[in-house]
């Protein structure tokens, strides 16, 4: 074989595995996109579902948060309205007069005369309670700032006894508190 012979050879020889790298090269780069974009479809489908994840997330932290929002609004809707049953009240007992009013201020007399002794002293809120505890025999010292009833201390001064409708009312808010919101809000 001569020498050009060989070289042909060696050149057709070349070629033909340049051919075959060539084609290994692209049959490697497509298996290398095929397999990228199965990674990026799959990275992609991850990124989705951690992003509706958090937007469901995100949404019910915001529902919530505005069901609490909407029961402070209620809450304190709820509060001002027994609030304002308060405020009526207190103006309507301040509005008790005559026999009611005169009955009413005898028993809170009694009960508390009940507790002290005839020896105790009246601080009156009206008029018409000075005269009740007079009647009574009971010595009144005083007149307190109050929509009615009276307030009674002991002989010595260690005990008093708030026997005013202000002071009734306050003591027992509570308690009627809860009665109010039952027949406004059940």
């Amino acid at each position: 074989m001569s020498a050009e012979k060989i070289i042909e050879q060696i050149k057709k020889d070349s070629e033909k595995e340049i051919k075959q790298i060539q084609l290994d090269a692209e049959k490697q780069r497509k298996e290398i996109i095929t397999q990228a974009k199965k990674e990026g479809e799959t990275k992609a489908r991850k990124i989705l579902e951690n992003g509706k994840k958090t937007i469901e997330n995100q949404k019910k932290i915001q529902i919530s948060k505005a069901n609490q929002e909407s029961k402070k609004e209620i809450m304190k809707a709820k509060e001002e309205l027994i609030e304002e049953c308060f405020i009526k009240a207190q103006q309507k007992l301040s509005q008790i007069k005559g026999k009611e009013y005169e009955t009413l201020v005898k028993k809170l007399i009694k009960e508390g005369v009940e507790k002290l002794g005839k020896n105790c002293t009246i601080i009156a809120s009206r008029e018409v309670d000075k005269k009740i505890a007079e009647q009574q025999g009971l010595k009144v010292a005083g007149k307190t700032d109050a929509a009615g009833g009276v307030i009674l201390k002991s002989a010595d001064g260690k005990i008093t006894l708030d026997y005013t409708l202000d002071g009734i009312l306050k003591r027992e808010k509570q308690k009627i508190r809860i009665k109010v919101g039952k027949l406004l809000f059940s």
